[in-house]
């Protein structure tokens, strides 16, 4: 006899939910999501399920945390099977949700995008350590590598540092590729070959240790490196770094204090 598949509720299916969509959990998961019509549809196939049962196992919410404020009340309609409530919404706590959804059955993870290759580094806390089960952490490793805290503000740092990080790092290798091959209108460079680059470099080192050392084997005195670091090292590039996922970070938390400020 074949075993019933998890059925998941996808709350909102913009980027986010799109990027949870990895081949492990299409294949394992019989997943349904709202559409902005407010019908519910297959992911297998986006056609509008007719015959509808609230049987499900986990709900994600992937909407905006302003849109949850306003209507997340209305989810509740959901709630018949006492599903597991995951939340990726950056901000909005898990006794919010629990107030809003009448459920103590409430997790927030923060994925990346990534996750739909596997290769997210996801953050995950509840108050409720029973229900991080073997079931909910299997379907979270399809995801990639799993995070697990005991401090609820650790995930608004993840929001800045792996949930936000990766659009950062992009940027940040995007302005060297671009840097790179604008030295000389002679070169011929290729982006492949200085992604190349960058892979290399983490190749070899994997620790703030070793990327220091690996500096100072390559910057000899009054040579071409030492003259670029010591550049960056005059432009704060530290402290810029440091502030951009601060204020990542502290909008996060902002989040949080703008959802009480109107209860």
């Amino acid at each position: 006899m074949a075993t019933r598949k998890s059925h998941i509720l996808f709350i909102g299916f913009g980027h986010l939910a799109k990027s949870l969509l990895s081949p492990n959990l299409r294949k394992n998961y019989l997943i349904h999501y709202i559409n902005s019509k407010k019908s519910i549809c297959s992911v297998k196939d986006k056609k509008v399920i007719k015959k509808l049962v609230y049987n499900y196992d986990y709900i994600f919410l992937l909407i905006r945390p302003d849109v949850f404020k306003k209507i997340g009340g209305d989810f509740q309609f959901f709630m018949n099977n006492k599903p597991t409530i995951i939340s990726c919404m950056a901000g909005v706590s898990t006794s919010s949700i629990s107030q809003k959804l009448n459920s103590k059955k409430v997790i927030r993870i923060m994925p990346n995008i990534m996750a739909k290759k596997s290769l997210s580094q996801t953050y995950i806390y509840s108050k409720n350590k029973k229900i991080i089960d073997k079931n909910f952490k299997d379907l979270i490793s399809s995801f990639g590598s799993t995070i697990f805290t005991n401090n609820e503000d650790d995930i608004n740092v993840a929001t800045a540092v792996f949930g936000s990080g990766p659009a950062f790092i992009a940027y940040i290798i995007n302005i060297y590729l671009i840097a790179a091959k604008k030295l000389s209108s002679k070169s011929k460079i290729k982006d492949f070959d200085l992604i190349k680059l960058f892979q290399n470099v983490l190749e070899l080192n994997n620790s703030s240790e070793n990327l220091e050392r690996f500096v100072m084997a390559i910057a000899s005195k009054k040579g071409t490196t030492q003259a670029g670091v010591k550049y960056l090292k005059s432009q704060n590039i530290k402290k810029t770094i440091y502030t951009t996922l601060d204020r990542a970070y502290k909008r996060a938390k902002e989040l949080s204090v703008e959802k009480k400020s109107t209860k």
